[in-house]
């Protein structure tokens, strides 16, 4: 009889253990889409990328982990996902979990079951690092502490409605939860750049100088390119990273940084595309991937190019070594450094021939990295998520703003900025005189209006012949095709057009009143950060709300709910008035330049979409 109840018992954990669990939304705030922001839905495979087919229940616990991913929408926009996975306690539904419950009570020596559940942030801004900073911390303050002083349901509420994104180059948005500041800042409209809100230092830590380069190369000329990671968090980054580069271009075909498993047959589209997948998906989608495809293993610092990747073009002698020389000044080291190296120890043992000496070198610095790398989806390993890393990656971005010089990250973003500057200094010579809205929608135009197009064959002969190579593909792609146009029909009003043209007659400027060359920076995020005023997020409050039950002092969640108490929910407070103002001042601007001089793009960034201050985030929880 005994043998028989033991084979019962291991029967009903197997039976536990068979579950198939398919992804479903439990909780959302607001319960309503907003009116141009429609779930997406297909949003459970990306909140489960590594494929909703094969979620069961496991007896082996698992840390919270964190990932990002984009979404795009029919219109171009973007809404970046940040998804905290944490493994809960798991029973089946029914008769057959309250039995295997009681058992448990009863019996301590029976396994524990456990399933993913999914914290899911969306929103059209790309604050990546500090909604994953506050996922993480709103998780630990519900369910690891007893300080909560407002229900979950007040602070999903805070972050959604009353926490407002920052107008830019005005206000700094504190958000304090937890011990933690979360800062929320813009840069000013006339430096239309997202490199603040990104950890540049990220991407140089996978990759070493020339793998950098030649992935923004590849972008750059439109290939197809394929990120690789065992991180899935790593992914997404290194993506909105590498588009950074390409500035004042923009990216404009196939975007899929964290690509799910199911999606895996779009890596054989017949367009340029740029996605990112994790290695354990990799072997399923290798019979997928494009034989023009370039594989960038940011884990291994690899690229690999498939055996149709079409050519690409040199680039121009001078202005690559302007570019490298740039890039090893500032961010040359940061890769050694992630692996306890030294560049000059690493060449001087090759030339010494020390062959042995030098693959224990190399051994000893892959075993730091594989052991930094490997946590950076852990979501409680906040060495990857501190304070400052809302909109700036780390203390190294940050300089005293009196003394005139830029970040290190500011100074890389800025080489590939004149890059561009130098090869297009000239392409404003070669604009129709005369471009209406109405007379057509792309430069490059046809039959009966060719006058009204952008001299493209001109443009390319008129350069230095070391340029024409590069120049010649450039013309044909389409984030070229999108920038003259954007240039042509919006009358110079778009911010990031404003912003080149301003740093080619910078440079224009400084090359004829200057007879000794001096470097002027474009870019000063730090100064642009100092002159910032600041101004603190309302907390949540507990207003309105029933008194605790007598004994309690906080609010205390065993887990994250499955579902919100809709009753704990209160009317949402205004936004600042003196945030709300600045909103104000600008919606009334951009009314006036688009009365004068046609539309007004604010698309350079992400949010821009947004009706009001209000409208800030997109926040659901599964």
């Amino acid at each position: 009889q005994q043998q028989q109840q033991q084979q019962q018992q291991q029967q009903a954990e197997d039976d536990i253990e068979d579950y198939a669990l398919e992804p479903v939304i439990t909780a959302r705030y607001p319960k309503e889409d907003y009116p141009d922001q429609p779930l997406n839905i297909r949003l459970p495979h990306f909140c489960h990328p590594e494929g909703t087919d094969f979620i069961f229940p496991t007896r082996e616990y698992k840390m919270p982990r964190i990932h990002h991913f984009v979404l795009t929408d029919s219109l171009g926009g973007k809404q970046y996902g940040t998804c905290l996975t944490v493994y809960e306690e798991f029973f089946p539904p029914g008769k057959e979990g309250e039995e295997y419950r009681e058992k448990k009570k009863k019996d301590k020596s029976l396994p524990t079951f456990y399933a993913p559940r999914v914290l899911c942030l969306l929103s059209t801004y790309p604050y990546l690092s500090s909604f994953r900073t506050y996922l993480t911390q709103l998780y630990r303050l519900a369910t690891s502490t007893n300080v909560m002083t407002a229900p979950i349901e007040r602070y999903v509420q805070n972050i959604c409605s009353e926490i407002p994104a920052p107008p830019p180059g005005a206000f700094e948005v504190k958000l304090n939860i937890l011990g933690s500041t979360v800062r929320f800042w813009a840069p000013p409209a006339d430096q239309p750049i997202p490199y603040v809100s990104l950890p540049f230092k990220v991407l140089f830590e996978c990759l070493d100088i020339g793998n950098v380069l030649f992935a923004w190369y590849t972008l750059a000329c439109e290939r197809k390119v394929l990120l690789v990671s065992s991180q899935l968090s790593l992914l997404t980054v290194c993506a909105e990273i590498l588009q950074s580069l390409l500035f004042p271009m923009r990216w404009s075909h196939l975007y899929i940084p964290v690509l799910p498993r199911s999606l895996s047959p779009m890596l054989d589209a017949p367009m340029p595309y740029l996605c990112g997948i994790s290695r354990e998906n990799f072997p399923y989608a290798v019979a997928d991937i494009s034989d023009e495809t370039i594989v960038v293993d940011l884990d291994r610092n690899i690229i690999t190019l498939g055996p149709n990747t079409p050519d690409l073009p040199p680039l121009p002698h001078k202005r690559r070594m302007k570019l490298e020389s740039a890039l090893k000044a500032n961010a040359g080291e940061v890769f050694w450094e992630a692996r306890n190296l030294c560049k000059e120890d690493v060449l001087n043992i090759r030339a010494a021939g020390d062959e042995v000496a030098l693959s224990n070198l190399l051994g000893k610095a892959g075993a730091v990295w594989d052991e930094k790398m490997n946590t950076r989806d852990d979501a409680f390993n906040l060495a990857h998520a501190p304070d400052s890393m809302t909109l700036e990656f780390n203390d190294d971005a940050r300089i005293d703003a009196n003394d005139g010089k830029q970040s290190r990250w500011d100074a890389v973003q800025e080489a590939f900025l004149r890059f561009y500057v130098a090869m297009l200094q000239d392409y404003r010579k070669f604009l129709p005189v005369d471009a209406s809205p109405d007379a057509r929608t792309s430069w490059r135009g046809s039959d009966g209006v060719s006058e009204v197009r952008f001299r493209a064959e001109d443009f390319v002969l008129a350069q230095s012949p070391d340029f024409q190579p590069f120049l010649e593909e450039l013309i044909g792609t389409q984030q070229f095709d999108d920038f003259v146009t954007k240039r042509m029909y919006n009358a110079g009003n778009a911010p990031d057009v404003t912003f080149f043209d301003q740093s080619i007659d910078a440079k224009k400027n400084r090359s004829k009143l200057k007879f000794k060359k001096v470097e002027t920076p474009f870019l000063h995020s730090a100064s642009a950060h100092k002159d910032l005023k600041s101004a603190d997020a309302v907390e949540p409050t507990a207003e309105g709300l029933p008194p605790l039950p007598e004994g309690q002092t906080a609010y205390m969640y065993k887990m994250w709910p499955l579902e919100f108490d809709e009753s704990l929910f209160g009317r949402p407070r205004p936004i600042p008035k003196i945030i709300s103002a600045e909103f104000d001042r600008m919606n009334a601007l951009k009314s006036m330049l688009r009365a004068q001089h046609g539309f007004a793009d604010d698309t350079r960034g992400s949010g821009g979409r947004n009706k009001s201050p209000e409208v800030t985030a997109f926040v659901l929880f599964f």
